[in-house]
């Protein structure tokens, strides 16, 4: 009787209608989806928390010849992407501006990639500029404003007594300032976000993946070599005309195995505090420790930024940050997601 329930229950959810994927697309505010459907081989949406900018890659038949001649894309359009499952809320990737147009063949196919629309191409020119007497926030605020982007997140207090870029494009100018002072920088949309890398810690799961999740492969890598024990920095000290060093201990108690290896960096400081902020900042990159890379059937909760567990993975388990998702939806293939994770070190 238990044996028959079991095979009923199996039933129903094999007979259980599946959600299937579906995408909206906006070429120039006016939905396309209709019209470009037909001749979808690939779509490929890359968000990334950190490093590089979030991307659309349209991969399309053109046996006809259309996208050749009459529906050739103009570099600098917009196109606007929403991907999910019928009946369920979808993903907004958001606004990409086309960058690349590429055809080969045979058989004849269109690729066309855009990159968030917050990419302008005023954040990727090099400029020269100083920052003298200010804050990181006060910077992050000025280079928001100069290319029309809102700022968004939370900023610890970071006197800087003076940044000088030199040469450099505004976007790979902050991420430099991002870095050292441990922070998480990019551009999505119409909007520059900056947050605490460590605050990230702070959020709740959003998500357990099992191994039943994965549909396709899955990697897990845990090393030592590079974790270290204690960032010792030093610095110049302006006012009191001398050399000085601090050091700050890595404090994870889960996690915490290291070579025993104390990084020792010279960097441009002010003082003991700043020197601290970007000591810590040195240590936070212990969190790249464990990792892990994961494909998944298609999951629309899993977006660069959020914490997720894994379970049933031994001793991987536990919680970690994604770093990166990539959302593939293939003709023949259906709706897929693939995470980089980076275990937290707690």
């Amino acid at each position: 009787m238990e044996a028959l329930m079991q095979i009923q229950s199996l039933t129903e959810e094999l007979s259980r209608p599946v959600d299937a994927p579906t995408a909206v697309i906006q070429y120039a505010n006016k939905d396309i989806t209709a019209d470009i459907s037909p001749y979808m081989l690939e779509m490929v949406y890359t968000d990334a928390l950190e490093g590089e900018s979030d991307t659309v890659e349209l991969q399309l038949e053109d046996v006809d010849g259309r996208w050749i001649n009459a529906w050739y894309p103009e570099h600098g359009d917009t196109v606007a992407l929403q991907l999910g499952y019928a009946g369920r809320p979808l993903l907004q990737c958001g606004e990409f501006e086309i960058d690349e147009i590429e055809l080969h063949g045979p058989p004849d196919v269109a690729t066309i990639k855009a990159l968030s629309a917050g990419v302008k191409k005023s954040v990727r020119t090099r400029n020269g500029r100083a920052y003298e007497n200010t804050t990181l926030e006060a910077i992050a605020k000025d280079v928001a404003r100069r290319n029309k982007l809102e700022l968004v997140g939370k900023f610890e207090t970071v006197s800087i007594t003076r940044a000088t870029q030199v040469f450099e494009t505004d976007l790979a100018f902050l991420r430099r300032l991002a870095d050292e002072y441990g922070y998480s920088f990019n551009v999505r949309g119409s909007k520059m976000t900056f947050f605490k890398v460590s605050k990230l810690k702070e959020g709740k799961t959003v998500y357990v993946i099992t191994r039943q999740d994965c549909c396709s492969t899955y990697r897990l890598r845990d090393k030592v070599h590079g974790v270290v024990s204690e960032a010792e920095v030093t610095y110049h000290d302006p006012r009191a005309k001398r050399r000085r060093s601090v050091t700050v201990k890595d404090k994870a108690k889960k996690g915490n195995r290291t070579s025993a290896d104390r990084a020792r960096i010279n960097v441009r400081a002010e003082n003991d505090v700043q020197a601290k902020q970007k000591a810590q900042a040195l240590l936070d990159k212990n969190d790249d420790q464990t990792g892990a890379t994961i494909t998944l059937y298609g999951n629309t909760l899993l977006v660069a930024g959020v914490l997720v567990e894994l379970q049933t993975f031994g001793k991987f388990d536990g919680r970690y940050l994604v770093t990166k998702s990539i959302h593939t939806m293939r003709r023949g293939s259906g709706y897929t997601t693939e995470v980089e994770l980076k275990r937290l070190r707690e």
